[in-house]
């Protein structure tokens, strides 16, 4: 089941990473669109896919994890398809919308089939790096098809891509049937929520990365974004392959508190040293805390949730990105206009940092069974 996960997510989320860069060039291109329109459809995908994550809990926890892969990876690949006839900006923001929902509906069936895995810690790795690694990989060859065909090749390559996860989830088993749970209600929305505003204080530095660092470097004098970007990927990944053991094993709790404290390390770090070299070890230590995160803040969800109820508790964890995400872009690019980037950053920061107080009641916990196991063996 591992590889199949692993083929279905990367192809999922490589076809989400596609559009990254053809989005924006295509709002303000062929659409002759204001700039401003490409934040409109960036909020589109994100409030649909936000709107839609009870639904694909409900999907993933009913009919089934193969069901929501499914669904999603059409929608995907349906709305991707249909931009080659989207001639005018209300029907490619309607598409834009679809896909919101198939991105949620892919999302969590796949991370639910990882959490069912008879290791999931192990299991959740490895699709937290699939994820990543169609993301990073998505706009290099994206940039590569636009340059040789056009936006024509962007599309059919996203809507082709889209269909791996189906392919994939057409084969994949279902270790438990959903459709009737037979157990009383679980402990889902205390350790669903607690993981999910942990995943919002992370999403808040990360955003800083992904909205705000070309502005900053512009700011600097420091040139393309590329290599920083490219730094960061390369970090992020290196923490979760190499320590694939550590992230598996160690308590989730642990990591979260380590990846909130390094990412908003990574984000003050940018207002209190601002240089090309400032920027360098920021984008490492935000690397290595988005690294940790994601896969801690899954673990938690769905520790001690029964096999038919982790769909939802998977939606109820990752809604937080998109709220996130768009709570940390408006308030970041409001404080930017008016005090400049540096008081965003720390803002940032700060609300990343103040994320890990979440945790220390469950390090507490920890301690004390810690000091129990070894009074025992005594």
């Amino acid at each position: 089941m591992t590889a199949r996960l692993l083929l279905g997510t990367g192809g999922a989320f490589l076809s989400i990473g596609l559009l990254i860069p053809a989005v924006p060039r295509y709002v303000t291109g062929p659409l002759e669109a204001q700039t401003g329109w490409v934040g409109v459809s960036l909020a589109v995908t994100a409030a649909a896919g936000l709107l839609a994550r009870p639904l694909a809990g409900w999907v993933t926890d009913r009919p089934g994890r193969r069901a929501a892969v499914c669904a999603g990876a059409l929608l995907l690949s349906g709305s991707s398809l249909a931009l080659l006839m989207a001639r005018d900006l209300p029907l490619f923001l309607l598409l834009r919308g679809v896909a919101g929902v198939g991105e949620a509906l892919v999302y969590v069936g796949l991370a639910a089939l990882a959490s069912d895995h008879r290791r999931p810690g192990a299991a959740i790795n490895h699709f937290s790096v699939a994820v990543n690694a169609g993301l990073l990989l998505g706009p290099a060859v994206a940039e590569t098809l636009f340059a040789a065909a056009g936006f024509t090749a962007v599309w059919i390559t996203a809507a082709l891509s889209a269909l791996v996860p189906a392919i994939a989830g057409t084969t994949s088993r279902e270790p438990l049937s959903a459709a009737s749970p037979r157990h009383p209600p679980s402990r889902r929305p205390r350790s669903a929520l607690r993981a999910g505003f942990g995943y919002l204080a992370s999403v808040w530095g990360y955003t800083v990365v992904s909205a705000f660092l070309p502005l900053h470097l512009a700011a600097l004098g420091a040139g393309s974004g590329g290599p920083y970007f490219l730094a960061y990927g390369i970090v992020l990944l290196a923490v979760r392959l190499a320590g694939q053991r550590l992230l598996a094993a160690a308590s989730p709790a642990r990591l979260a508190v380590a990846s909130l404290l390094l990412t908003g390390a990574g984000s003050v770090l940018l207002a209190a040293w601002p240089s090309p070299a400032g920027t360098w070890c920021a984008i490492v230590l935000t690397g290595a805390g988005q690294g940790l995160g994601l896969p801690a803040f899954l673990r938690m969800a769905v520790y001690g949730v029964p096999a038919g109820e982790r769909g939802s508790a998977v939606a109820t964890t990752t809604a937080f990105f998109d709220i996130g995400f768009l709570s940390a872009a408006l308030t970041l690019g409001a404080l930017a206009g008016q005090f400049g980037l540096a008081g965003g950053f720390v803002l940032a920061g700060a609300v990343s940092a103040a994320g890990a107080l979440l945790f220390l009641p469950l390090l507490r916990h920890d301690e004390h069974q810690g000091a129990s196991r070894d009074a025992s063996r005594r």
